[in-house]
């Protein structure tokens, strides 16, 4: 892969994320629904539901606006169908990651130093985690698409003094005000070594951060329905209030042990080798010390954010993969057949991953899709354990249980979610009692099996009956089973 053509490189990278798009089906996190095409479906066929991060404004629209255009032409066309809904954003997801990786080939063939970049390339397209992401419609792999290309576009050598990446740049950072930590170092080092400290260049910094901010407040205003700047309020609630603290909490070193190693498999030998290497003899001007302080600088400011989780890191794949394509290319020379086994291994754990683990979070929707529209649905789980309206596609009543932060300072707070799960039998007959006003006991029940004998007295003396039972995972937690039950007491 020296000097491949443009046109067999870009149809082998397309091939390779339409077999990813293929092969993952499965539930990852709640944000690639809830966040993006839950809000979309709100915004276009006006029902659906809203997460409380959207209705105090903490999240820029920005980042789905395109979703919510696919919905409206699919509307305007009378395509809506639910698989259209589903796969069609996704698609484009994947032709956009196709894109950036398209670009990250052309970044690693320009400034890397790494002579055959062929190896590096493979390691990074099989990469099971970014793979898992890479077709999902999270804002994280979003601005991981949005970073490769303002990489290859940023100017790594001093002749060049375009500032074209500071567009994207700028709208990444208006999309997700915590891309501002990992673009920082790279800012700096530009805007040092170009000398941008002039009049003429501050001006152009602060008109296209001016402009962003502003297009950004426009549309969220607008959307919103009233006067918002979301990346005041993101920072707001998230490092004023703390509020993301209320998901979960880890340890400062959690991503140096837990969140990167697993994430990167082998290449992080190869990344902590490389990145020791490099720093021993610092020069500020060479392409992978600049990468390697923003790595590091990125990964210390996260570890000092209480929650953490490893979607968090996807920006910094790209630019890992580009420091250690030299080292790539050597160990992968040396032993080949490490080497194929190791991309084998990806493969096969990429297929777990996407066909098996947490695959019934999705499958049961399309089953519930189908229900009667005058049924009711009650979601007897973990808030946000499967996609809503946005597959369902129908004005159907429906209870999820919710697990809200405490946004009012509220003493004792519990959420809804952990008052169920710690005495499921009281919470439903203090919500489905006959003092309960226009609260029915709903149509259909959808639990977890762990949840199921705990409830099957309450169920069998109400009439409700098991029509289908799912697999969802071979690694149940304490809330959530292997396999995934629906009921109702509609049965003819």
């Amino acid at each position: 892969m020296k000097n491949p053509t443009l046109l067999i490189v870009s149809v082998s990278l397309l091939t390779i994320r339409l077999c990813h798009l293929y092969i993952v089906r499965s539930w990852y996190v709640p944000d690639e629904y809830w966040q993006s095409l839950e809000i979309a479906h709100y915004i276009t066929f006006g029902f659906g539901y809203r997460t409380w991060e959207w209705i105090v404004g903490i999240r820029s629209y920005i980042s789905i606006s395109w979703i919510v255009i696919v919905y409206k032409t699919l509307q305007f066309f009378s395509m809506d169908t639910v698989q259209l809904l589903i796969w069609t954003p996704r698609f484009l997801q994947t032709l956009f990651s196709t894109f950036s990786d398209y670009c990250f080939v052309r970044w690693i063939q320009k400034h890397s130093k790494c002579s055959n970049i062929f190896w590096s390339v493979v390691c990074y397209m099989s990469c099971p985690f970014f793979a898992y992401c890479s077709t999902r419609t999270l804002v994280n792999t979003l601005e991981t698409n949005l970073t490769t290309i303002a990489l290859y576009y940023y100017p790594w050598s001093l002749k060049n003094k375009d500032v074209k990446f500071l567009w994207i740049v700028a709208f990444v950072c208006i999309m997700r005000p915590t891309a501002i930590i990992v673009w920082l170092p790279l800012i700096m080092f530009d805007f040092f070594a170009h000398k941008r400290y002039s009049v003429i260049h501050l001006t152009r910094y602060i008109f296209i951060g001016f402009m962003a901010l502003s297009f950004s407040i426009m549309l969220d205003s607008y959307l919103h329905g009233s006067f918002v700047i979301t990346q005041w309020n993101f920072l707001y609630y998230n490092i004023f209030k703390k509020i993301n603290t209320h998901y979960s909490i880890q340890h400062w070193f959690w991503y140096f042990i837990i969140g990167l190693p697993p994430l990167l498999g082998p290449i992080f030998l190869i990344f902590a080798y490389t990145a020791f290497k490099n720093l021993k003899h610092i020069n500020r001007i060479d392409t992978d010390i600049k990468l390697i302080i923003t790595i590091l600088w990125t990964l210390l400011v996260f570890s000092m954010i209480s929650h953490k989780e490893q979607r968090f890191l996807l920006p910094l794949i790209p630019m890992i993969f580009f420091v250690t394509s030299q080292q790539i290319f050597i160990v992968c020379n040396l032993f080949r057949k490490l080497a194929y086994f190791i991309i084998i291994l990806n493969t096969i754990v990429l297929i777990y991953l996407g066909r098996y683990h947490q695959i019934g979070s999705t499958s049961v929707m399309y089953h519930l899709a189908a229900i009667p529209q005058n049924s009711t649905l009650l979601f007897l789980m973990p808030c946000h354990s499967t996609p809503l309206y946005s597959h369902l596609h129908s004005n159907i009543t429906t209870r999820i249980l919710t697990c809200e932060p405490n946004l009012h300072d509220t003493s004792n707070y519990t959420d809804e979610a952990d008052i169920f799960f710690e005495n499921p039998i009281k919470w439903l007959e203090e919500s489905y009692s006959s003092s309960k006003i226009g609260r029915k006991l709903p149509t259909y029940i959808v639990m977890f099996d762990i949840l199921s004998n705990k409830l099957q007295t309450f169920l069998s003396d109400r009439n409700y009956k098991n029509i289908l039972s799912m697999f969802h995972t071979d690694f149940p937690s304490h809330r959530t089973g292997k396999y995934i039950h629906v009921y109702t007491n509609n049965i003819l």
